[in-house]
């Protein structure tokens, strides 16, 4: 009797088992450890990002110039999107442990002594939402945060100084010669992207004056030494030793040098942080501003979309950036371009080429990252032109198109082969 007993309890027990399962597979509760991946496509989508701050670093001779410029929530452009809306996908991404600003700046320096020797990173792996490089209209919307970031700036004055206290009526004005950096937040503060201007100048059909300094800071990093290839031309940096022979030290301190763009980006990458210490931070750019971002993205371990970069891996090489010890086709840097634009394909060199009569060494074409090309040329007849490097016809291109390109580990790349580095 007491055994028969027991048989309604244990099956009521079960019973209310297994409902208490159904309704926590229902809710499809969150496991400890990874980011669950939602269900609703709605949910992919980041709330939109607006503009919040604008940086100005000077360079050459500015270089302790750092000012900032806010813009409040609602602050909406006059021309262009009220917001960005972006989607995202979950992912493990390895990267250093200790990356804050001063760890990293004190190991770049430390690259640079005498002596130094290979360091063994201290690696770890963190669940963070990135980009979704596979969504059309995601990949689209950050091509225009980026055109954006070539954008005058807007009226006024009320510029915050972030480093040495500056005159301004000395003459530096909104976009002479620095890097500039747009700073995207979304409405819980808890994502950011940085969109770093790239080259302006009248080869590439943009406006604005940084011309020389963006020039001298593109024949430093997308040459093999200092933009020397020939007798004739003015180099950046004075690391040639002899015919094909650079000084490799001396190209290391000059790319992280305090009046290059770099350095710039690192500075503005830690008031970044300073601002939004918990965020997740993203970096974007086009041109030169691709390359930037890419550098920047590659120091801190940042998902970063970079459209139509000049090759960067020789600079990254250079600068001792570090690699993350995981197969290759993880990567979180992926280089947006299209085959008929000849400086993302790293073909605008030699004497005959556009890049070298407007002055411009571009003798790298190797990405560190992944590269996701549209095959403008194959599948819609384009002939290669400078004209296809503008972030403005790759937008109108990328619109075209109903699918994003496949990511892929660049091939049998070599960078500056027939020079010797000493």
């Amino acid at each position: 009797m007491a055994s028969s007993g027991r048989v309604p309890l244990l099956l009521a027990v079960f019973i209310v088992t297994l409902l208490c399962a159904s309704a926590a597979a229902a809710l499809e509760l969150p496991f400890i450890g990874r980011l669950p991946i939602s269900r609703h496509e709605s949910d992919r989508y980041a709330p939109g990002f607006t503009l919040r701050h604008i940086f100005n670093h000077g360079t050459e001779s500015h270089p302790q110039l750092h000012r900032r410029r806010d813009f409040s929530a609602q602050y909406r452009p006059e021309d262009g999107p009220a917001a960005f809306q972006v989607a995202s996908v979950p992912r493990t991404v390895t990267r250093m442990k200790q990356r804050d600003p001063d760890t990293m700046e004190s190991y770049l320096h430390y690259t640079r002594t005498h002596g130094a020797v290979a360091v063994d990173f201290d690696w770890g792996d963190d669940d963070i939402m990135v980009p979704d490089v596979t969504d059309r209209d995601t990949l689209i919307e950050f091509a225009k945060l980026t055109a954006d970031a070539y954008v005058d700036g807007p009226e006024g004055n009320d510029w915050i100084d972030l480093g040495i206290p500056f005159n301004e009526s000395g003459g530096f004005g909104w976009d002479s010669n620095g890097l500039r950096g747009h700073i995207f937040v979304d409405e819980s503060n808890s994502t950011v992207i940085i969109a770093i201007k790239g080259t302006s100048a009248a080869l590439f059909h943009s406006d604005g004056d940084t011309v020389s300094s963006d020039k001298v800071n593109d024949n430093l990093l997308f040459s093999c030494c200092c933009a020397r290839i020939s007798y004739m031309w003015s180099t950046v940096c004075d690391c040639y030793s002899k015919s094909y022979t650079c000084n490799q030290s001396c190209l290391e301190k000059s790319l992280y040098a305090e009046d290059k763009y770099y350095r710039a980006a690192l500075d503005i990458y830690r008031n970044v942080t300073s601002l939004y210490p918990t965020a997740n931070i993203w970096v974007a750019g086009h041109s030169l501003g691709g390359a930037m971002s890419a550098l920047l993205g590659r120091t801190y371990g940042l998902p970063t979309i970079a459209f139509e970069a000049p090759g960067e891996k020789l600079a990254a090489e250079r600068l001792h950036l570090p690699f993350p010890p995981i197969p290759p086709e993880q990567s979180t840097v992926w280089h947006i371009g299209n085959t008929a634009d000849p400086i993302y394909m790293g073909v605008c060199n030699g004497p005959t080429s556009v890049c070298w009569l407007g002055g411009y060494a571009m003798e790298t074409s190797c990405h560190a990252g992944l590269e996701c090309t549209y095959d403008t040329v194959g599948e819609r007849r384009w002939h290669i032109s400078i004209s296809n490097h503008r972030i403005r016809p790759i937008i109108d291109m990328m619109m075209s198109y109903n699918t994003t390109p496949t990511c892929v580990v660049p091939q049998n790349c070599q960078d500056c082969y027939d020079w010797s580095f000493e």
